[in-house]
């Protein structure tokens, strides 16, 4: 039957009457027809190159080239499109050739009645060939998409005929038994590397499949032994096909699965341990539960019980069947309770609570510290507490003792201050000798010189005369100063203020001091290292500890000695062997040496400890090596001290070594130089030193408004007098300085001070930012300081 789609016809035909008879005769038997219509061999490939057609009808006779040209174009072109020729040329023996050369049929023209029966049978076998092409293009793509499959899950294939007992392996089946593609193999060999505890199973599973006919199929999972003694799993899947009930073949394909019964085994293994570990966290959780003393509570977000642990009966008292279902703030000490609340908000916001104080109740009444951790999960709160009670007593109880230890501790530094001040007021003490012999010296020099001064003005004598009575008297009274200047530094309570010093320096400054103490019984000698290191220490305290150890010395040659005072750079790598001995490091060594009695073992051995003294009752209080012992450890070094009885003794002072360079003082200006006019108010209770100060002031240039106390300066500051600067006597009766200083402050706060003092203590009078001319004072220190007070106020204003 002719097709009901459109036939692509293709004629090669030269008359146009003829094509036409053609077409006519197709389309009066049922074709519907997309004809074309060539008739040189040009146009002919054209047309085949151009489109696909279904079929080609062709004259044989053709102008320029003939039916069995078209015939070998359109096999090249276009070979499966059927080729049917329409032509008068007649002759069985030619159409028969024609078809041997490739076409499908030969209808003469004369016969134009047998060409639709021609072109049916043409389109029949062209369609049976198209599909057998189909057919074999997917039966190739299905044998390749089963290998490609096979290969991909490593399959290996075999196939077993048990009519004749033949096995077959690919090489895959071969690899996994360990064998090599040529090897060959039967069922009684595969058998024997089967494991012996599947082997039966694995020969009956077989035996059935080839014995019972089924659709099911063959499936197996067995352990195998390569050839080469390894163990491994396989599966096997498979089908038999039977004929009249016998099975004639058995195929199917094995897939070594090692890796993934490796991989189940290791899994069953670690589900086995993590539930073993699950039971076990469990049993210890749940003898946590029962077993901590820390109170164990599974709560609401509003603190609703859920789960108590038995800790609350043994803490509390507390049953869970007292506080279930209940709320914690019950219990909870009302102070605490709003505390507890935010907490409860915190907790319910996601927030973790690391550490909460408060206060419950127990079931007899008594409130107990607890401090709580919690956390929230999935609307609830899981939290510990800890009773904190003894804690929080013995807090209390040891805040109560610190109180009492820092007040002992006062009283103790209070004590100790005093006993350090009266050491320090005993080493002026032995210095009153000495130094009263200096002063009367200087005094008969001043007196004298005086009296001389006197008679001379009177006598009307020389000015070069009187010049060197005027000089004699201020070289007496700058020695003086020298003097009670160092008496201050020595009798003076202060802090350690460390500065690099030059230690020969030091000890140069004060051989005239500790000769006068020393007395002319004793000598004093210095072996001062050529180029010695600085240190870095107190000056003052330097001071005292030579004085000290001289003073000891003095007592230790009572009949007179030699005092020998050394110094030189050491470094020790050794760890001290006694507390008082330096650590490893660089030090500024002081020797001080004397020919005195020395001290025997019992005696040395407790040389450094406070209060230990030797001498008579009132003539030495025990705390001279002490001190030198604490200053020396206190600064960074410490004290080593070798004696013997009768052969003197020796005492090394280590000084750490200072890496910075001595602060040069600022040398005044030869001539003082006043900026501006200014007013100075000058009060002073002394009317000689104020008449004296005064006058200096105005040769200096200064204006100045004179004031004999305190209560005067504050009545005229009142008045509203208005001076540039208040210069006021430190030590002063009624108002002293310090406390004009802070009264004048609280009420006219931009007027700079400036004290003028033989001593004045601005640290306990915390006044420490005034600075202090220092009495007796020269015109460049006075007026040095004088300008340095109007620069530091005008900034403060």
């Amino acid at each position: 039957m002719p097709g009901l789609e459109a036939i692509s016809l293709l004629l090669i035909e030269d008359d146009a009457r003829d094509a036409e008879l053609l077409l006519v005769a197709l389309e009066r038997a049922g074709y519907a027809l997309d004809p074309m219509l060539v008739a040189s061999e040009a146009d002919l490939r054209a047309a085949l190159a151009r489109r696909p057609f279904t079929l080609i009808l062709s004259d044989f006779l053709l102008p320029g080239f003939s039916g069995e040209k078209a015939l070998h174009i359109a096999l090249e072109q276009a070979p499966e499109v059927p080729f049917i020729f329409v032509s008068g040329v007649s002759g069985e023996e030619h159409a028969v050739d024609m078809m041997r050369q490739g076409a499908t049929d030969y209808v003469l023209k004369q016969s134009l009645k047998l060409l639709p029966k021609a072109v049916e049978r043409a389109l029949l076998i062209s369609g049976e060939r198209a599909e057998r092409r189909r057919m074999a293009s997917a039966l190739l793509a299905s044998e390749i998409n089963t290998r490609l499959a096979v290969d991909a899950a490593q399959l290996g294939m075999w196939d077993y005929e048990p009519p004749t007992g033949t096995l077959t392996w690919d090489r895959r089946c071969k690899a996994m038994f360990g064998l090599s593609p040529q090897a060959e193999i039967d069922l009684e060999l595969f058998g024997r590397h089967v494991h012996p505890e599947d082997r039966a199973r694995m020969l009956a599973l077989v035996a059935e499949a080839t014995t019972i006919e089924s659709s099911s199929g063959y499936s197996a999972e067995y352990r195998i032994f390569t050839f080469q003694g390894e163990e491994r799993w396989v599966v096997t899947r498979g089908q038999a096909f039977f004929e009249r009930g016998r099975c004639t073949r058995f195929i199917g394909v094995l897939q070594d699965i090692t890796e993934r019964k490796q991989a189940d085994q290791a899994m069953r293994d670690m589900n086995e341990e993590l539930e073993r570990r699950v039971k076990e966290r469990t049993r210890e959780r749940d003898r946590t539960w029962q077993l901590s003393r820390d109170l164990l509570v599974v709560a609401g977000t509003d603190t609703v019980v859920l789960a108590l642990n038995p800790a609350w009966r043994d803490t509390l008292g507390w049953e869970e069947r007292d506080l279930l279902d209940r709320q914690l703030l019950e219990i909870v000490h009302p102070e605490d309770r709003e505390d507890t609340r935010a907490m409860a908000r915190r907790l319910a916001a996601g927030q973790i609570e690391s550490r909460f104080e408060n206060r419950c109740r127990d079931r007899r009444g008594a409130y107990h510290w607890i401090a709580w951790t919690a956390v929230p999960e999935d609307g609830r709160v899981y939290g510990s507490g800890r009773d904190i009670t003894l804690e929080k007593l013995a807090l209390y109880e040891l805040a109560h003792a610190n109180r009492a230890l820092l007040g002992q501790i006062e009283e103790r530094e209070q004590v100790e201050a005093t006993l350090q001040q009266m050491q320090r007021l005993e080493a002026v003490g032995q210095l009153t000798a000495g130094v009263a012999h200096d002063f009367n010296n200087l005094l008969t020099v001043i007196l004298s010189n005086a009296a001389f001064l006197a008679r001379g003005v009177s006598k009307g004598a020389e000015p070069d005369k009187l010049q060197q009575y005027a000089s004699r008297i201020r070289e007496a009274g700058e020695r003086g100063a020298k003097l009670t200047a160092q008496l201050l530094s020595f009798s003076r309570r202060q802090r350690l203020a460390p500065q690099v010093l030059d230690l020969n320096a030091t000890i140069a400054g004060m051989l005239d001091l500790l000769r006068s103490t020393l007395g002319g019984s004793i000598g004093v000698e210095t072996m001062l290292a050529r180029e010695p290191w600085l240190a870095l220490v107190d000056p003052t305290q330097v001071e005292l500890i030579i004085l000290n150890l001289a003073i000891n010395a003095r007592d230790a040659m009572e009949g007179g000695g030699q005092l020998w005072l050394t110094t030189s750079n050491q470094t020790l790598a050794q760890p001290p062997s006694r507390p008082e001995e330096p650590e490893p490091g660089e030090y500024v060594v002081l020797s001080v040496r004397d020919t005195g009695s020395g001290m025997p073992p019992d005696v040395l051995a407790k040389a450094f400890e406070p209060f230990f003294t030797t001498k008579e009752p009132g003539k030495g209080s025990g705390l001279g090596l002490a001190q030198v012992f604490g200053f020396a450890k206190q600064s960074g070094g410490g004290v080593c001290i070798q004696s013997q009885a009768g052969q003197g003794t020796t005492v090394n002072v280590y000084l750490p070594r200072a890496s910075g360079e001595i602060a040069r003082p600022v040398e005044a200006p030869a001539e003082p130089v006043v900026n501006q006019r200014r007013t100075v108010m000058l009060v002073d209770d002394d009317n000689a030193v104020r008449e004296v100060t005064a006058t200096q002031l105005q040769e200096l240039g200064y204006r100045v408004i004179e004031v004999g106390s305190g209560a005067l300066v504050l009545e005229l500051l009142s008045q509203g007098v208005q001076p540039d600067l208040l210069l006021a006597d430190f030590a002063m009766p009624g108002m002293n300085g310090g406390e004009l200083a802070r009264r004048v402050r609280e009420r006219w706060p931009r007027l700079p001070i400036l004290f003028i003092s033989g001593y004045a203590d601005l640290r306990r009078a915390d006044l420490e930012d005034i600075d202090v001319v220092q009495k007796p004072f020269g015109k460049a220190d006075l007026v040095t300081r004088i300008e340095r007070a109007f620069l530091q106020g005008g900034a403060a204003g």
